[in-house]
């Protein structure tokens, strides 16, 4: 379900169990694409690359190269995995995403929470059905 390459070329694949196998997390937030404060569960993007052996530390000056099922990408500051607390969303009020709802996998940032996500160019970085994480 989720690929994720670490800065030394080490890959983790995530299939559905042991995406589950995470601690999940709960964001109810506004998005540009939705109409009103929709709620998302997932683990946190941090916990992810942290399994893949892509913790804070290594990751500092980095970014990550996020993939769609469509080869669409988005490079994003690995920082804001720890800055921001981004989950991998799963779930959206209380439904498994499928792949016509965003899913399987919405990268979504707490953006009601914070006032430095509310702008356009927090907003390009949230990828949807996302399949690929390659740390660069």
């Amino acid at each position: 379900m989720l690929k994720i390459t670490a800065p030394d070329g080490t890959v983790t694949e995530l299939d559905e169990e042991g995406f589950a196998r995470l601690p999940w997390h709960e964001v109810t937030t506004h998005t540009r694409w939705t109409d009103g404060p929709q709620q998302f569960r997932g683990p946190l993007l941090r916990d992810v690359l942290e399994l893949a052996g892509a913790g804070e530390g290594v990751l500092q000056g980095r970014e990550l190269r996020m993939t769609a099922m469509n080869e669409f990408q988005v490079d994003i500051p690995a920082s804001d995995a720890w800055d921001f607390r981004p989950i991998l969303a799963r779930e959206m009020n209380g439904r498994t995403m499928r792949i016509r709802d965003k899913g399987p996998i919405w990268l979504i940032y707490p953006r009601d929470d914070i006032a430095a996500l509310q702008n356009p160019v927090i907003d390009e970085r949230w990828i949807w059905q996302l399949v690929d994480i390659t740390v660069i």
